[in-house]
This record gives structure tokens, sequence and C-alpha cells, in this order.
């Protein structure tokens, strides 16, 4: 990675075992300060410190890029787009139509540092049980220092031809709940159409962070008060969460729910795990999370249910100790996650990111083939590439171990980046890949993004030319900003119904409704055929 954390010494490892203990009970570390708590300048504390989460820390570089970009002229914009057809076309679509899916249910509020009308960081299941049944998640008006007003759940019934949206319910004060701020949405389907919706809950103003989640028993259409899985009230954050759930009815531990995440500490000198916890009565109540990777810096964790209930788990990790790149790990369980085997190491991470925006930098996406158990890992990195990030892809027959060299799918010019990938495996052998490119933008201003999705047999050397997908390149500059780049999210939606993949990405079509001359941030499917 192209900026290491700060390496816990040996000293720091050598207490990881006490660190880990008061971290899971949610004990301080270090005592609290005397000042009045502010997550965002305890966010800044660890950027300087060289730490890197995905709530909020940015590289230190990037406003710079990013006015660089604000700096282009205008007439780089696209001028055409699906919510404005009467425009002149700056170039003619190569995509299907695209489906506006989020319409901002949030009124702006004037007390509110949020950005009013900006959606970003979009997740997607689809009900193994009903393949019509898709249900999507996504911040909901973001903060530039991390984390949104509330998150936002997308309902569609009919195969994504027609769309519902509403806020999750009490997580944030938006919502009716408690937490002043919520991000990295993440969502899963189990047996009988539940559907889980996890998320890491904050506040700005107070130490207090939790895992949280929310779960639906009649497929996303209402949903439940959110369970705190995990809390933290005196310093710290738990961030980067995900969740899966066992749908093997031949597996031991079927309709286990499996919650990561990663325990960042008030005191930079301490490890950063990466843990998981499960519940065994469909989220109701969780043990204690177990450590899967106690070393070094953690974060991003996917976990991924195969055949016969065995669990594989990926994330990024930096080693403590001295300088080194960071790389993709993996760990497996075959007892329901009470137990782990040693973490491997899939790949050296070499990433560079894209100037001027947050990507996902190195963070990994993980699906399983659901019949074979063969494990599929995607991330952003440049070594094919030198300056410039691609998408690699690793695999695994099995979930433990034998990790193939990464190869490249993202197939554009090479000095075009692609960034932030998602992958799905499907019931017939065959994966698809997600992603973002800048392939059509100018290559002296690289601000016009389209989705793109390579599809394929793995077992083949090479997978299908990449296809696009939306129907026009949008500018990133109307995206959600951060202090590090202008925001897609760290990652994107991707999941199959057992044949076909359906991507959720976020695109900038739609005109502001606050701005003149302003596009927004939404959330965009593809319109079904004979929509």
């Amino acid at each position: 990675m192209t900026r290491p954390p700060r390496p816990a010494g040996p000293a720091a490892l050598a207490a990881s075992a006490v660190a880990f203990a008061a971290l899971v009970a949610g004990a301080p570390l270090v005592s609290p300060s005397s000042q009045t708590f502010s997550r965002s300048r305890w966010i800044v504390e660890h950027e300087r410190a060289g730490m890197r989460f995905s709530g909020g820390v940015l590289p230190a570089s990037s406003s710079p890029a990013m006015e660089a970009l604000l700096s282009l002229p205008a007439s780089t914009s696209p001028l055409t787009s699906p919510s404005s057809p009467t425009t002149a076309p700056r170039r003619k679509p190569a995509g299907p139509r695209d489906l506006r899916v989020s319409f901002d249910i949030l009124p702006p509020d004037a007390g509110s540092a949020a950005q009013p009308e900006t959606e970003a960081e979009p997740t997607l299941a689809i009900d193994p049980a009903d393949g019509r049944r898709l249900l999507g998640g996504y911040q909901e008006d973001r903060f530039d220092d991390g984390g949104a007003r509330a998150l936002t759940y997308a309902l569609s019934t009919d195969g994504g031809r027609h769309w519902g949206e509403g806020l999750l319910p009490h997580l944030t004060q938006a919502s009716g709940g408690e937490f002043q701020r919520a991000s990295d949405p993440w969502l899963a389907f189990g047996p009988a159409h539940r559907a889980y919706f996890a998320s890491i809950a904050f506040d700005e103003t107070d130490a207090r962070s939790a895992i949280a989640l929310s779960v639906s028993a009649d497929g996303g259409a209402s949903w439940a008060d959110p369970v705190l899985v995990h809390e933290l009230t005196q310093g710290g954050l738990d961030d980067k969460d995900a969740v899966a759930v066992d749908g093997d009815p031949r597996s031991p531990f079927f309709g286990r729910v499996y919650v990561g995440w990663d325990i960042s500490p008030s005191d930079t000198s301490q490890p950063q795990p990466q843990v998981i916890a499960r519940s065994s009565d469909g989220g109701a109540t969780f043990g204690p999370p177990v450590v899967i990777q106690p070393q070094g810096v953690n974060l991003g964790i996917i976990p991924v249910v195969g055949p016969g209930g065995v669990v594989t788990a990926v994330w990024l990790h930096f080693p403590g100790g001295g300088p080194a790149p960071g790389s993709i790990e993996s760990a497996y369980s075959t007892d329901g996650g009470d137990t782990w085997s040693a973490p491997v190491e899939i790949a050296t991470g070499v990433v560079v990111g894209v100037s001027g925006l947050r990507t996902g930098e190195g963070l990994p996406s993980a699906a399983v083939d659901p019949r074979k158990g063969t494990v599929y890992v995607v991330w952003e990195d440049q070594r094919f590439t030198p300056g410039v990030d691609q998408i690699a892809l690793s695999v695994s027959a099995d979930g433990r171990g034998g990790w193939s060299p990464p190869r490249r799918v993202s197939d554009g010019p090479d000095w075009a980046p692609s960034f932030s990938p998602a992958v799905a495996a499907n019931a017939r052998g065959a994966i698809g890949i997600a992603y973002y490119s800048l392939r059509n933008s100018a290559r002296n201003s690289q601000v016009l993004a389209d989705e793109y999705i390579a599809s394929g047999d793995p077992r083949k050397k090479t997978f299908g030319r990449g296809q696009r997908l939306s129907a026009a390149s949008w500018d990133v500059r109307f995206a959600a900003m951060t202090e590090g780049g202008f925001f897609l999210g760290d990652y994107q939606g991707l999941a199959t119904n057992g044949t076909a993949f359906m991507p959720l990405w976020i695109a900038t079509f739609a005109p502001s409704t606050l701005e003149a001359g302003a596009r927004q941030p939404d959330a965009y499917v593809l319109a079904p055929a004979g929509r």
C-alpha cells in the first residue's frame, strides 16, 4: 500500500492480549481526555499517526488533487444522462438505460454539516429463495469528515423494475435513533426471507461507537430496532463491518449469522484487531467477538459462507514491527466461527489510489461458489500498470488457502484507473466483477466515470471484455465530498439471482434540486429488459 500504517512496536504486540480484552469489553486503553470529545478530531489524530480507517481517515495528499480536478473546465462534464434525455449527447450511449433507485428521503438540515441530496457507498443483496426480491442500502446525506445522517434501504420485489426506499429505523437521530451518524452499510439474506442490515453507528460529540445489526423478517419490507453487536463508550472505533449468513440447509450451522469488523483502538501504538461475532438465533443475540487476526492493523473484513458451513474471511492487513506494504489476508472456520485458522497472505497489496477521489484503495471484495466452495477475491492494484490502479483477482479452490497469483480483470487502457470492485458468484460456476472506470474520460482530465462489469468462467485464462453498464459517463466532481477526495464509496453493490448479475452503483446523473447547474449522486441499477 502507498501509506503503510504506523507500525506497532514489540512492546505493543507483547501486550496485545491485554489490549484486546479491554477493547472487547469496551474499556479505555488510555485515560479519556478532559476536553470535549470530537470524533472528527479523533480521526485527524489517527491520520497524523499514519493509520487509515474507512470511516474517515483520508490521504493527506488528496486536497491538492481535488483542487486540480475542480479547476478543470466545465466542458469536461457529461452532457447526457438518463435523467436529462433532451440535452445534446456528448457521445452515443453505450449501455442499457440506468434506473435511479434513490430519491433523497431526508430534507436538508440547516443545522447539520451533512451534505444534502448525497448518497454513497451502496450494498446489494438478492433473496436466494426469491430472485425477484432485491434489497439495496446506502448512506444518506454524507458528512465530509465521516459517516452520514442516516442509512437507507431500497426494496424491489419485481426483479429491479420498481423500487421503494426508507430510512433504516431507529439507528441515527435522523431516523428516530440515538446515534448521530452511521456508515458502512452491508446487506445479506438468510433462510426464510430474513434480511440483515449491518452498519457502524457513532457519535461526533462523544466517544460512543457500535456495530449494529437490523433484521427484517419480511424480506426487507420492515425492520426491527437495531441490535448492538458490540459497543465502545470510552474511545476507539468499531469500524468497517460486514455480515454473512449460512444458507446451506445441509450445514450444521444453517441460519447462523456472522458479523465481522475491526476494533480501532484509542491508542495508536496498539494493534487494530480483526474480529467476528456470531449469532445462532437469527441476529437477536451475539456471542463475544472472536479475534481472528490480533497483530498489526486490519480493516475491511468480508466473510463468505460456503457449502457445509465453511466460513472464509478476507481483509486488508498491515503488519506491525517495521515498515512493510499491506496485504490481503484470509482465514477460515469449520466450526461455525468458534475457532479460526491462522491467517495466510493472499497477495501483497500494491495500491496507488485515484487522484482526487477516495476509493476502496485495496479493500477486498469476496464471493463464494455456492456449489463447489471456490472463493474469489478482488481488489484494486497497480502491479499491472505501475502508477495506475486496475482490478486484481485471486482464487482459492476451497477458501482454505492455495490462493492463485493475482490476475488482471479490468481491460481498459493502461492509463485509465479502475477501482472499487465488487464480485459475485452464481450457481453456474461463473463470476461477475463490477467496478468503476475512468477509461471514457480524457487522459489529461480524468473526471468522467462509468460502471463496468467483467464476467465469465474463472477457470479460463481470460474473461470476456469489460461491458459498459452506464448509459453515459458521469462527472465524479458532483459526488459527495470527503476530506480525502470525491466519494462514491469504499465499495459498491453486486449480487446474483443464481444466473444474472445485478450491480448497484453511485452516479451523478440527476440534476440537483438545491443548486442550479449542479448534479447529485444517487444509487443506480440496470433497468431490467422489458421494463
